[in-house]
């Protein structure tokens, strides 16, 4: 049985809120390249420069959602490398799984981070589009990243465990699954599991927190159904709701879109019973900046108005 891998990007078609399925954002004219923030027309994403067996840079987005590295299906014929359809991994998206081919390398770094003797999944499909792989979660224990969206800068380096400044709201997390980041959270006064997952574009609900919401009965306001498309090119249908507020830590996030559905992945990491946010990008990149801090096991969020208390007011 191969090992199983998280890797819980998707790409969701949602009206109005985010580029085309295969539009690469940071290849926009004048578009920021590494800290891309969350506006009205396109959400945003962390890129990291990454070299790998000593060639590079190449382009791969953060994703504090996936357990695993993987590369896109380009990137190993750039490194002159051939996949093994032998060496097989199963990997978890949002919406379903599938088996891919691994391909090897000999060496990975970005920042202070290095990796020797890896075997990464390949993997294709729209989520992929306009980058070369997506950096998962299984080096960064010690280290800090820090993603400052109004300068674009992104740094991977080692965690000095030093308290930030008062300006920052910080919210305690707790690695579950290996490597994911999850929140002590609330949407209203239903106290929820929160998982910060810079790899998704969206914010999702489980159908935990919906019956919660809706106090059992979930025929209630939808606004519109979507469908969600993760890394696995597994597609689900979803239904996007309107949630007044949603608290995390010294935060508030007001008017936010959450795209509820029956995701495969809060089965994967034990929270299908249980209210549950994953907190996405259209969340995430309206920072100005993002630290997190794996040796201090924290949260730093710098809101773009430092003087609301905290509160994030979403302008769909």
């Amino acid at each position: 049985m191969p090992p199983v891998e998280q890797s819980s990007q998707f790409a969701s078609r949602l009206p109005d809120t985010a580029p085309a399925a295969g539009t690469d954002a940071a290849n926009l004219p004048d578009d920021p390249q590494y800290a891309i923030a969350t506006r009205r027309d396109r959400i945003g994403r962390i890129i990291a420069s990454v070299t790998i067996n000593g060639q590079g840079p190449f382009r791969f987005m953060l994703d504090t959602g996936a357990s695993r590295t993987v590369l896109a299906a380009p990137t190993p014929e750039k490194l002159g490398l051939t996949p093994s359809p032998e060496a097989q991994i199963s990997v978890i998206g949002i919406s379903g799984s599938a088996i891919v081919a691994t391909v090897h390398v000999d060496s990975l770094e970005s920042g202070d981070m290095h990796f020797h003797d890896l075997e990464l999944p390949v993997l294709a499909g729209p989520v992929l589009d306009g980058i070369d792989g997506i950096l998962g979660m299984d080096g960064f224990a010690g280290m800090k990243v820090s993603a400052d969206f109004t300068k674009d800068r992104f740094t991977i380096s080692q965690s000095h465990g030093r308290r930030a400044s008062s300006s920052y709201s910080i919210i305690p997390v707790k690695l579950i699954s290996e490597h994911l980041l999850m929140a002590e959270g609330s949407v209203g006064d239903i106290a929820v599991k929160a998982i910060i997952d810079t790899g998704n574009s969206h914010t999702l609900g489980n159908p935990a927190l919906l019956a919660a919401m809706t106090h059992g009965h979930p025929g209630g306001p939808k606004q519109f159904e979507t469908s969600v498309i993760d890394a696995t090119q597994t597609s689900r249908r979803g239904y996007v709701l309107r949630v007044p507020e949603v608290h995390l830590g010294k935060t508030t996030m007001e008017n936010l879109a959450v795209t509820f559905g029956d995701f495969n992945v809060f089965k994967a990491w034990g929270l299908q019973d249980q209210p549950a946010l994953l907190i996405g990008m259209d969340i995430l990149g309206t920072l100005d900046e993002l630290n997190i801090d794996y040796r201090r096991d924290e949260l730093q969020m710098l809101p773009h108005d430092q003087y609301s208390k905290f509160v994030i007011a979403m302008q769909w």
